[in-house]
């Protein structure tokens, strides 16, 4: 009877439950489009300003210059369903989108704006990305949703050991966070509008610590292996009211993470020259299937003038383009990501445009 009893608890508890975990992607605070491209294999291939989000042991490495400045005016990501839904909407707000997501139901929805200017010399970096980022998954009478606004300086210091074969790095960032997530009852949005939705909004502010660690072998072809501890023991916040004086509460923690990944970069001629990278993510997840984890990129470029990108990010094709205009980079490409629930697989394809001022 007491067995009978806990299958039923156990069934009742897994109609309440199975709604939250339709939004199954891993989140990130940035994920450069580039890297995106090939594969999102970039912990120990990665350079520059992106090194904060992939490893901050990389600000050690520049190609060909000792500093850059950047200021990234404009990179959006989205899927097809959202710029189906954008089409109906005044504009994306998460105040007009609430109903447009509704009338999609079954629908994966995701859309992720960003700017991230920065000014990156050997060794050390700041940075300050500012993003806002919508994935939703409607019902019937649902919408399962995760909207954030992220302002994120940061600051980045690496060295270099043992005649540059060991690098280290660590970037150091203090988070601003406005957050609506949640399973939410369509009759309760609709009652929503800008003056009521901060009470479904959580705003906070954490500190947030990143390390990394770069082995670079003295071969003409460079051979690197890299690891990366993103969040440090967890990114927690501290509830905050500076600019949504309803908000109910702090955001949900953070957790830490940690990847593995190795690269190499053959070089053609004096023109042309490549890199090859494998990464493991999320190491700390071992229940989840090998593919979630696997990443394998390959670039290829023309004297830093034309980028091309291919790869595998979770098994699932990614490639792009980048050509350095004047005043700055032009980016597109696509990506999918692995979006299915537990050792199931579902494939949400999007795609990006980047365009960048650096000097």
């Amino acid at each position: 009877m007491l067995h009978r009893y806990t299958k039923i608890l156990f069934v009742m508890l897994s109609l309440l439950i199975e709604p939250c975990l339709g939004l199954d992607e891993f989140f990130d605070s940035y994920q450069s489009g580039s890297c995106l491209a090939q594969g999102n294999a970039c912990t120990a291939s990665v350079s520059g300003y992106a090194s904060h989000f992939y490893n901050p042991a990389a600000l050690s490495r520049f190609r060909k210059k000792n500093s850059e400045i950047h200021l990234v005016v404009g990179e959006a990501h989205m899927n097809q369903e959202f710029a189906n839904t954008l089409s109906t909407a005044r504009d994306p707000d998460l105040a007009n989108l609430l109903t447009p997501l509704q009338n999609r139901p079954g629908k994966y929805q995701f859309l992720s704006v960003s700017t991230l200017p920065a000014i990156t010399f050997r060794n050390f970096s700041f940075a300050i990305l500012g993003s806002y980022q919508v994935a939703a998954l409607s019902g019937d009478t649902t919408l399962d949703i995760d909207a954030r606004q992220e302002i994120i300086p940061s600051l980045g210091f690496s060295h270099q050991f043992a005649g540059n074969i060991l690098r280290l790095g660590v970037s150091l960032k203090a988070v601003y966070l406005n957050q609506m997530k949640g399973v939410y009852q369509h009759t309760d949005l609709n009652s929503m509008n800008d003056d009521n939705l901060g009470t479904l909004i959580r705003e906070g502010a954490g500190l947030r610590a990143d390390t990394g660690l770069l082995l670079v072998l003295p071969h003409r072809f460079l051979p690197t292996f890299g690891i990366s501890w993103m969040n440090m023991f967890d990114t927690v916040f501290r509830a905050t009211r500076f600019l949504n004086t309803q908000s109910p509460g702090a955001p949900d923690k953070i957790s830490q993470s940690f990847s593995a990944g190795f690269s190499i970069s053959p070089q053609f001629d004096r023109n042309w020259s490549s890199t090859v990278s494998v990464d493991y993510k999320h190491l700390e997840l071992s229940a989840i299937p090998w593919k979630k984890h696997f990443h394998v990129g390959l670039e290829l470029q023309n004297n830093r003038t034309f980028f091309f990108w291919g790869g595998l990010n979770q098994m699932y094709l990614t490639g792009g383009l980048g050509a350095r205009i004047k005043g700055g980079h032009l980016e597109a490409g696509t990506y999918a990501k692995e979006i299915g629930e537990g050792s199931n697989f579902l494939e949400d394809r999007r795609y990006f445009l980047r365009y960048t001022l650096s000097f």
